[in-house]
């Protein structure tokens, strides 16, 4: 196993030995110069967006009007105004409400609760006041 890495390594050095008397002909120099000219074009005639948009505002606030910069400190103030009202985490609020039964009242006026009023009127008469 040793004997194979010291093969490849020997092998690598004679390869780079080789390469390092290799250089590449005027004719890739001229297309290399010829490529990155016109990457440069490019780049110039379609900036990215970012670049767009930080042109414009350095167009805007060109002027040095103080007008312009209270009008984007309004803009900022009433954007992050709108974030944290629309963005802002709201409270976990559950409302409680009472799961007791129900409990239903019998209506004074029905005939059958003034027979058990009557009742409980004589029962309370009948029985002797031992207090």
């Amino acid at each position: 196993m040793n004997q194979m890495n010291d093969d490849n390594f020997q092998s690598l050095r004679n390869l780079i030995s080789l390469k390092r008397y290799e250089q590449p002909d005027d004719a890739y120099f001229d297309e290399l110069l010829d490529e990155f000219h016109r990457r440069q074009q490019q780049d110039h005639l379609k900036p990215s967006k970012r670049k767009e948009i930080f042109d414009c505002v350095a167009t805007w606030f060109a002027g040095t009007s103080r007008w312009n910069y209270v009008m984007g400190a309004g803009a900022a103030y009433a954007l992050i105004f709108f974030a944290v009202i629309f963005f802002w985490p709201k409270p976990d609020v559950t409302p409680v409400f009472n799961t007791a039964p129900i409990q239903h009242e019998e209506l004074a006026n029905s005939p059958e609760s003034e027979d058990k009023a009557l009742e409980a009127d004589e029962e309370e008469a009948a029985e002797p006041d031992l207090y």
